[in-house]
C-alpha cells in the first residue's frame, strides 16, 4: 500500500524551471528517509506550478537509489508533460532547447530532446 505524504520534509535541493509566459515551475526534492517498517528508504519530492502539486516519492534498498529513482520519476514526470512536449518548458542551465537537466530510464530516452 502506497503512503500518502502531505509535505517532503526537509528540503535538500531545488530546481526552478520556467513555464511559457514567465510562470515558475519548482522541483523540490526532501531528504531521503528510512520506510517506517522496513529497511528499505524513500525520497519524496513535489512538482510545484505544473499540475496537481501532490508529493509523491521514489522507494530504493538505500538513500542514493531512493535518490537516483526521484530524480528518474521527475524527469519522466516532466519529460512527458504537455508543457514539455510543446516546448514551453525550459531551465537555463539546459546544454540544448528542451534540456531540463533530469534524467530518465533508458525505456523512455526517446522524450529527451535531440
Amino acid at each position: 500500500m502506497a503512503m500518502k505524504l502531505s509535505s517532503v520534509g526537509t528540503v535538500i535541493v531545488t530546481r526552478v524551471l520556467t513555464r511559457s509566459k514567465g510562470k515558475k515551475v519548482t522541483v523540490a526534492i526532501g531528504k531521503p528517509r528510512k520506510f517506517r517498517n522496513g529497511s528499505d528508504y524513500y525520497c519524496p519530492f513535489r512538482i510545484m506550478g505544473m499540475g496537481d502539486e501532490q508529493v509523491r516519492y521514489s522507494g530504493g534498498v538505500d538513500t542514493v537509489q531512493a535518490l537516483q529513482l526521484a530524480l528518474q520519476q521527475i524527469g519522466t514526470r516532466l519529460y512527458s508533460s504537455e508543457e514539455a512536449k510543446t516546448g514551453k518548458l525550459s531551465w537555463d542551465g539546459g546544454s540544448t532547447k528542451g534540456d531540463l537537466g533530469f534524467p530518465v530510464p533508458d525505456v523512455i530516452r526517446d522524450l529527451l530532446p535531440k
